[in-house]
């Protein structure tokens, strides 16, 4: 079940967040993201009442910015990521956002398959972008060709 992210849902936000980054977020972060933000467009998958996957992002003008999405490594491979992805993409498209942008590690080949999958393009590289000198994947999804 996918909900609005709230701070009751922060502590379990932040465990995943440990899990799934080398550098995650500061649990300040995520707060200031889930509770205190406006333009935010946050979204928890909940099963048994637990969260298993977010997706966290920012509307900005028309375009929103996912900011991170990651799943419980317990859940890697349930489909998750991709329907918290179609959840956003819905909501975004009856809001009158019209781009979709993002940037994910040049390691991370399963992201990328998830996102080209969704119609994502590849619009630019940053080099050298993450602590450990990995490049980074700019992709936008233009939300007007699906509305």
């Amino acid at each position: 079940m996918i909900q609005s992210a709230k701070e009751k849902h922060l502590e379990e936000i932040f465990k995943i967040e440990k899990r799934v980054f080398q550098k995650p977020w500061s649990k300040e972060q995520l707060e200031n993201d889930i509770v205190f933000s406006a333009n935010s467009e946050n979204w928890v998958y909940l099963k048994n009442h637990k969260v298993v996957g977010y997706i966290l992002g920012w509307k900005i003008k028309d375009e929103y910015h996912l900011n991170n999405i990651a799943v419980h490594p317990d859940f890697i491979r349930s489909r998750i990521g991709t329907k918290l992805i179609l959840h956003i993409i819905s909501l975004l498209i009856s809001s009158n956002i019209n781009v979709i942008l993002l940037d994910v590690s040049a390691n991370n080949i399963s992201a990328q398959q998830c996102y080209q999958s969704l119609g994502f393009t590849t619009v630019g590289l940053r080099k050298d972008y993450y602590q450990q000198g990995d490049d980074t994947i700019l992709y936008n999804l233009d939300l007007t060709k699906n509305g």
